[in-house]
């Protein structure tokens, strides 16, 4: 299993959506997922670039795929999206044209009409996608934009009104996310992030 590279751009292709990337002289041929492909647009050739990868080989496809997302937590979505029957590392590679965080929003909220914009999804495999990740995507769902960047991000003031903003796109009411929110602030004094405060937010939840 090769699960990152670090190494430099030495091609981009747009029509296929292909990097390689020359890691200390050998040049893996990799998979870019349609979302990020502006963040690889935006490199030259020779940047040192480090990509979380997700390698896929099987009996009906022989030929290895490799697969690089810029964050972690993308690579674990994408994991995710290809257990969906009918949804394969290549059909997913195309169909990921919107953020990580809107596509899992868009599932938790049981939008398949949303789903449908996403290139090769249709209403049957939107309506699967939403039976098959329903209720397993709620941390994707809740991440900001900027939030797959890094593990946290520094304290904020509005933290808590952070939160409970993140909590009602999920259909939470305000007053039900705002006390939601009060409480794991109690009982976790110490969060510094909206995604650590999410986060126990929704163990808080689970543990119910």
């Amino acid at each position: 299993m090769i699960a990152a590279l670090r190494g430099g751009l030495a091609r981009w292709d747009s029509a296929s959506s292909t990097a390689w990337i020359d890691v200390q002289g050998v040049t893996y041929e990799v998979l870019i997922p349609a979302f990020a492909c502006e963040w690889i647009e935006s490199r030259g050739a020779g940047d040192e670039l480090h990509l979380y990868t997700y390698y896929h080989v099987s009996e009906r496809n022989p030929t290895p795929l490799l697969i690089g997302f810029q964050h972690q937590v993308e690579r674990e979505f994408f994991r995710k999206f290809i257990e969906v029957p009918d949804v394969g590392p290549a059909k997913a590679v195309r169909a990921l044209t919107r953020p990580v965080s809107e596509i899992a929003r868009w599932i938790e909220a049981q939008d398949t009409k949303a789903l449908q914009q996403l290139p090769g999804i249709g209403a049957r495999l939107s309506q699967t996608i939403v039976a098959t990740l329903s209720g397993r995507l709620l941390q994707e769902a809740l991440l900001r934009p900027d939030a797959a960047r890094a593990a946290s991000a520094p304290a904020v003031p509005d933290l808590r009104e952070d939160a409970v903003a993140a909590l009602t796109t999920l259909q939470y009411t305000a007053r039900e996310a705002d006390r939601l929110v009060v409480e794991a602030l109690r009982a976790r004094p110490d969060i510094e992030s909206l995604e650590e405060l999410l986060r126990v937010v929704l163990e808080r939840q689970a543990a119910t």
